[in-house]
C-alpha cells in the first residue's frame, strides 16, 4: 500500500534526524511527504528538505497563526519570492488559532495575506484552525480553490462547511483521542480526505514524536470507523493526496 504525508514538520524532529525518519517512513510504504514550514526561519531548512530529496519532500512555506505577532515587515515579498522560485511549493501552515491566543489579530491579517498568495499563485493552502470556527466566518469565500483543514479535530458540524467550499479533510492520530471520532472522520466524503502525522507532534503517547511510519495504522483505524475496506480506503486517500498536490497535473 501507498501512502503520503500530507502533513509534517521535517525540521523540528528531536529524536531523529530527517533522513532517518525519511527512511523509517519510507519502508513502511509512506512515499511522499509535506514538510510545513511554521515560521519565516523554517523556509531556508524546509527549501533544503525539498533539494535534498526531490519528488519526495513537497515543501509548503507559511506562517503558522502561533507565529503571526512575529511577522517582520516584508515577510509577504519574502515568501512570494520562494514560491517563485519553487511552483511545486504549497502554502502554509496558516490559519487561526483562538485556543493559544483569544485575540484574532494579527492572526487574521496574516491569514489572509497566505490565503490571498495562494490563491494568486494557484497553490494549495494548508489551514491550522483550532477553536476559530467563529473566526473562520470571516474567512470562507477568501480561501483558494484547494486548500486542506489540517489535523482536523473540530466538529462534525464543520465537516460540510469545508467541502462545500472546496477544501480537504485530514486527519492525524490526534483524531484517535476524540470521542466522537467516528461520527467525524464518516462525515468526510471518501474523496475530499487526507492522512497526515503532523510530526513530531500529535503523537497518541506522551513525550514521544509522531512519525509518518504511523500512517498505515492510522488508516488501518479510520477504514475501520468507516466501516470500508482497508485496501480501497488507502488507494482513495492516495489518490485524494496527489491530485491535493498537484502532483498529477
Amino acid at each position: 500500500m501507498q501512502f503520503i504525508d500530507t502533513h509534517i514538520h521535517l525540521q523540528d524532529y528531536k529524536t531523529k534526524s530527517a533522513p532517518q525518519i525519511i527512511a523509517g517512513a519510507r519502508a513502511a510504504g509512506v512515499e511522499k511527504f509535506v514538510c510545513a514550514a511554521v515560521t519565516e526561519e523554517d523556509w531556508p531548512e524546509v527549501a533544503a528538505l525539498a533539494e535534498a530529496y526531490p519528488e519526495v519532500v513537497v515543501p509548503a512555506y507559511g506562517l503558522h497563526p502561533w507565529y503571526a505577532g512575529q511577522a517582520r515587515p516584508g515577510w509577504e515579498k519574502r515568501l512570494e519570492a520562494y514560491l517563485r522560485r519553487c511552483p511545486a511549493a504549497l502554502v502554509g501552515e496558516a490559519g487561526l488559532d483562538r485556543l493559544h491566543n483569544s485575540e484574532i489579530e494579527p492572526q487574521l491579517s496574516v491569514f489572509r495575506a497566505q490565503a490571498e498568495l495562494a490563491r494568486t499563485f494557484k497553490r494549495p493552502l494548508l489551514v491550522h484552525a483550532v477553536k476559530a470556527w467563529e473566526w473562520m466566518q470571516k474567512v470562507w469565500t477568501e480561501l483558494p480553490p484547494q486548500f486542506v483543514m489540517h489535523s482536523f479535530t473540530g466538529p462534525q458540524e464543520v465537516v460540510p462547511k469545508i467541502v462545500s467550499a472546496g477544501g480537504y479533510v485530514s486527519f492525524s492520530q490526534s483524531i484517535l483521542k476524540k470521542t466522537s471520532c467516528e461520527d467525524v472522520v464518516r462525515a468526510v466524503p471518501a474523496v475530499r480526505l487526507l492522512l497526515e502525522s503532523d510530526g513530531p507532534y500529535q503523537a497518541l503517547e506522551r513525550n514521544r514524536e509522531s512519525e509518518p511510519a504511523f500512517l498505515p495504522r492510522l488508516a488501518e483505524k479510520l477504514a475501520a470507523a468507516r466501516g470500508e475496506n482497508l485496501e480501497e480506503f488507502v488507494s482513495q486517500t492516495y489518490q485524494n493526496a496527489l491530485g491535493f498536490i498537484n502532483v498529477c497535473n
